[in-house]
Protein backbone atom coordinates (compact mmCIF):
# COMPACT_ATOMS: atom_id res chain seq x y z
CA UNK A 1 0.00 0.00 0.00
CA UNK A 2 1.40 3.45 -0.76
CA UNK A 3 1.32 6.03 1.94
CA UNK A 4 -1.97 7.66 0.59
CA UNK A 5 -4.21 5.69 0.16
CA UNK A 6 -4.20 2.70 2.66
CA UNK A 7 -7.60 0.62 2.82
CA UNK A 8 -7.16 -0.44 6.76
CA UNK A 9 -9.69 0.01 8.93
CA UNK A 10 -9.07 1.43 12.18
CA UNK A 11 -9.27 -2.14 14.04
CA UNK A 12 -6.72 -3.44 11.54
CA UNK A 13 -4.25 -0.30 12.01
CA UNK A 14 -4.47 -0.83 16.01
CA UNK A 15 -3.53 -4.34 14.82
CA UNK A 16 -0.68 -3.71 12.69
CA UNK A 17 0.68 -1.13 15.34
CA UNK A 18 0.36 -3.86 18.32
CA UNK A 19 2.10 -6.52 16.18
CA UNK A 20 5.31 -4.03 15.19
CA UNK A 21 5.44 -2.84 19.34
CA UNK A 22 5.39 -6.81 19.83
CA UNK A 23 8.96 -7.01 18.24
CA UNK A 24 10.15 -3.95 20.39
CA UNK A 25 9.42 -6.06 23.76
CA UNK A 26 11.82 -8.43 25.94
CA UNK A 27 10.72 -12.29 26.23
CA UNK A 28 9.73 -10.71 29.40
CA UNK A 29 7.34 -8.86 28.08
CA UNK A 30 9.79 -5.40 29.01
CA UNK A 31 10.45 -2.65 26.56
CA UNK A 32 13.79 -3.26 24.80
CA UNK A 33 16.26 -0.43 25.49
CA UNK A 34 16.72 -0.02 21.44
CA UNK A 35 15.24 -2.05 18.93
CA UNK A 36 15.71 -2.21 15.42
CA UNK A 37 13.29 -3.33 13.29
CA UNK A 38 12.95 -4.47 9.50
CA UNK A 39 9.32 -3.54 7.59
CA UNK A 40 7.98 -4.63 4.79
CA UNK A 41 7.09 -1.84 1.85
CA UNK A 42 3.45 -2.31 2.75
CA UNK A 43 3.87 -2.21 6.81
CA UNK A 44 5.93 0.95 5.55
CA UNK A 45 3.30 2.79 3.81
CA UNK A 46 0.89 1.82 6.27
CA UNK A 47 2.61 3.26 8.89
CA UNK A 48 2.66 6.51 6.73
CA UNK A 49 -0.72 6.67 6.17
CA UNK A 50 -1.71 6.22 9.43
CA UNK A 51 0.66 9.05 10.68
CA UNK A 52 -0.88 11.57 7.37
CA UNK A 53 -4.60 10.36 8.63
CA UNK A 54 -3.23 11.33 12.30
CA UNK A 55 -1.91 14.53 11.69
CA UNK A 56 -5.29 15.58 9.49
CA UNK A 57 -7.48 14.54 12.60
CA UNK A 58 -5.07 16.32 15.21
CA UNK A 59 -6.55 19.41 15.23
CA UNK A 60 -10.24 17.87 15.99
CA UNK A 61 -8.61 15.81 18.89
CA UNK A 62 -10.75 17.75 21.27
CA UNK A 63 -13.82 17.54 19.56
CA UNK A 64 -13.35 13.26 19.00
CA UNK A 65 -13.05 13.14 22.49
CA UNK A 66 -15.65 14.60 23.51
CA UNK A 67 -17.98 12.87 20.81
CA UNK A 68 -15.90 9.50 22.32
CA UNK A 69 -17.05 10.15 25.86
CA UNK A 70 -20.46 10.87 25.04
CA UNK A 71 -20.90 6.66 23.29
Amino acid sequence: MSGAGSSLTIAQQAEMVDALTMRCKMRDGRAAQETIISLTPEQAGELAALADRLRRIAPFENQIRRMVAQG
